[in-house]
C-alpha cells in the first residue's frame, strides 16, 4: 500500500470515528431526554430546562423594578415582564434595563397577551393599542362616542375586539397577527360582553346577555371564522360571565354563581353552581385542568381549593386554612400564593415545590416552562423550582 493509500485509509478511518462518536453522543442525549421525561411526569426534564434557560435559583433576587400604582396590571410578554398603568406602559427585562416606557391616558386598562403581541384596551374608552417587544404596532380607535366592551389576544396573537356599534348592541371583531380584519358578527338583539379566539384560529367564541326560560343567562355562542356561521351554542341560566377561556374543543366560563365547561358545540360538560359557597379565586390556565377556589364565607381563609379536568371531571380537592392571596396555572402546574409561602402543585394538588418566605408578594403568574414569577408593589423575582 503506497504511503497516499494509507493517508486517504486513516483519513477514511478518522471520518468514521467522528461521524459513529456524534451518532452515539445524539443518541445519549436523546436517551436522556426520554429518560427524564418519562421520570415523575417529565419533572426532571422540567427542571434541567429551567436550569439551561436560567440558571441557579435566584428565588430572592429582584429582577424587575417598576413604580408603585395600585392599579399596575402585569404580564409576560416573550422573556420580558409588560407592566401597564393607566398612564404608561413598561416593558422591563430581567436584568432591569426598561425596553420602552409609553405615555397612555386610559381610564379603565385591561391587558390580554399573546405570544408576541400585547392588547391594552380602554374598557368603556374608544382606544386600543397592540403592541409588541419594540413598542406600539399599532392603535385602534371605535367610533365617535361609542367604546371598547373587551379585546383579548389567543397564543396565535390572533385578536378578538367587542365594542359598541352604532344602530346594533354590539359588534365582534376578529384581527389577524397583522391586524388583517378576518371575521365581524353584528348584533341586532343582544349585547355581547366578550370574545375570544380558539387556540386553533379557525373559530371565535362570545359571550351574549339575553334571557333563558324567563330568567337572565349568558349565552356562549360559537362562530366559524371562514364561513362566518354559527357552529355551536350554549345558554349559562342565573350566570352572567366574567372571564372565559378556550383550550382545544373546550370552553371553559367562569360566572358569579356557577363555572361551566363545554364543547365548542355547545355540548355541557360541566355546570358547577357555587350554591351557598362564595368564590374566592380561580385558575383557567392549565393545558389539561383549571382550578376553583371556594369559601363557606365570604371573608375569610377556610376554603376549597379543586381541580376539574377539562372533560368535567373533579380531579383533586383539598381543605386550605392558610390565607391565599393569588392562583396562577399553566402548563401540568398550578401555584398558590399563600400569606408567607408560595406552593407548586401539579393537577391531582400533589405539591411538587414551596418557597418560604415570599416578603411582599400579592400576585404570582405561573409559566409554561415551569417557573412562578412572584409580583409585589414594586419589584417581582422568578422562582425555579
Amino acid at each position: 500500500m503506497t504511503s497516499k493509500q494509507s493517508k486517504k485509509t486513516q483519513g477514511k478511518k478518522g471520518g468514521f470515528f467522528k461521524r459513529l462518536l456524534t451518532l452515539l453522543a445524539v443518541l445519549c442525549a436523546v436517551l436522556a431526554v426520554v429518560v427524564l421525561t418519562t421520570m415523575e411526569d417529565g419533572q426532571h426534564f422540567a427542571a434541567l430546562r429551567r436550569w439551561l434557560m436560567y440558571g441557579e435559583s435566584t428565588a430572592t433576587q429582584d429582577i424587575y423594578a417598576y413604580a408603585a400604582d395600585p392599579a399596575n396590571l402585569y404580564s409576560r410578554l416573550g422573556d420580558s415582564l409588560l407592566v401597564v398603568s393607566p398612564n404608561t406602559a413598561q416593558l422591563l427585562r430581567d436584568d432591569g434595563a426598561i425596553l420602552y416606557s409609553l405615555q397612555l391616558n386610559l381610564e379603565s386598562p385591561q391587558l390580554s397577551v399573546g405570544t408576541r403581541q400585547a392588547a391594552v384596551c380602554d374598557v368603556g374608552g374608544g382606544t386600543l393599542y397592540l403592541l409588541d417587544q419594540n413598542g406600539i404596532q399599532r392603535t385602534m380607535k371605535t367610533e365617535r362616542g361609542l367604546s371598547y366592551y373587551a379585546a383579548r389576544l389567543n397564543s396565535g396573537d390572533y385578536l378578538a375586539v367587542t365594542e359598541q356599534k352604532g344602530g346594533y348592541k354590539a359588534r365582534v371583531s376578529v384581527y389577524s397577527p397583522a391586524g388583517a380584519p378576518v371575521f365581524h358578527f353584528d348584533s341586532y338583539d343582544n349585547y355581547i360582553s366578550d370574545a375570544v379566539v380558539t387556540e386553533d384560529c379557525r373559530s371565535v367564541v362570545m359571550v351574549s346577555l339575553e334571557s333563558y326560560d324567563g330568567a337572565f343567562a349568558s349565552k356562549l355562542l360559537t362562530y366559524d371564522l371562514d364561513s362566518a356561521e354559527r357552529t355551536g351554542e350554549h345558554p349559562i341560566r342565573d350566570g352572567l360571565v366574567m372571564d372565559l377561556a378556550c383550550h382545544g374543543d373546550r370552553v371553559l366560563a367562569l360566572c358569579d354563581k356557577r363555572f361551566s365547561i363545554t364543547t365548542l358545540a355547545g355540548e355541557p360538560l360541566l355546570d358547577r353552581a357555587y350554591g351557598n359557597l362564595y368564590l374566592h379565586d380561580y385558575a383557567l390556565g392549565g393545558d389539561s385542568f383549571c382550578a376553583l377556589l371556594l369559601g363557606r364565607y365570604q371573608a375569610g381563609n377556610i376554603c376549597t381549593l379543586t381541580t376539574y379536568s377539562l372533560d368535567g371531571d373533579e380531579l383533586a380537592s383539598m381543605e386550605l386554612t392558610e390565607e391565599v392571596l393569588d392562583l396562577s396555572a399553566a402548563g401540568e402546574y398550578l401555584a398558590v400564593l399563600y400569606g408567607d409561602s408560595l406552593a407548586v402543585y401539579d393537577r391531582t394538588l400533589t405539591e411538587r415545590a414551596r418557597l418560604e418566605g415570599t416578603d411582599y408578594a400579592g400576585q404570582i403568574q405561573m409559566g409554561d416552562d415551569g417557573t412562578v414569577l412572584l409580583i409585589s408593589g414594586t419589584s417581582a423575582w422568578r422562582f425555579l423550582p
